[in-house]
């Protein structure tokens, strides 16, 4: 067992990642490249992982006997494994959603700058702030044609692009309301 591994079993907790992979695999079986593809556009609002870091995790999983994989000709290129969920993969997973989870902790290094916006100029402020509202306006459009390609027959994907809308109808608020408050205040 790895040093990582101990630090995590004393800690009472497992990788999430492993848990992420095992919800894009369990909607269907993919590739390691497809899983990173599904992650950016299922879960971009909730889970940011580096694609490095899927094929060790994929390893991992198949060596727990939670996935397994098969080799299938690529549609372009070489072949490629095609991971699909075990009975033992599945009842963990089910194991982990039945468990609930802890408050997500947030790091958005755009709220840390807005903390110092009172050292920059008032346009200098409301360009980086319409900048952040344009950027946010282009996820929403985003989780809107995801939300409408949906029905309830698939509702946990539905459940999150619902919250990404949300979540990115909020922060266009509160880019507004920024940008409304900076533009009151004295040059």
């Amino acid at each position: 067992m790895r040093v990582s591994d101990l630090k995590e079993a004393a800690a009472g907790k497992e990788k999430p990642l492993k848990y992420v992979l095992l919800a894009g695999i369990y909607n269907e079986p993919r590739s390691g490249y497809e899983l990173t593809k599904w992650l950016q556009m299922v879960g971009q609002h909730c889970w940011s992982v580096e694609h490095s870091s899927v094929y060790p995790a994929l390893r991992e999983l198949e060596k727990d006997e939670l996935i397994q994989s098969e080799r299938l000709p690529g549609t372009r290129g070489p072949d490629r494994s095609i991971y699909s969920m075990t009975a033992a993969g599945l009842d963990k997973l089910r194991a982990w959603v039945a468990n609930g989870s802890p408050r997500p902790a947030i790091k958005d290094e755009q709220i840390l700058r807005v903390l110092c916006f009172d050292l920059l100029p008032r346009e200098t402020a409301l360009q980086q702030i319409r900048e952040v509202r344009a950027d946010h306006q282009v996820q929403l459009e985003f989780f809107l044609a995801r939300q409408a390609m949906l029905t309830e027959r698939q509702l946990g994907p539905l459940l999150v692009a619902r919250r990404g809308v949300l979540a990115e109808q909020a922060y266009i608020a509160w880019c507004d309301e920024v940008a409304d408050m900076i533009a009151r205040r004295p040059a």
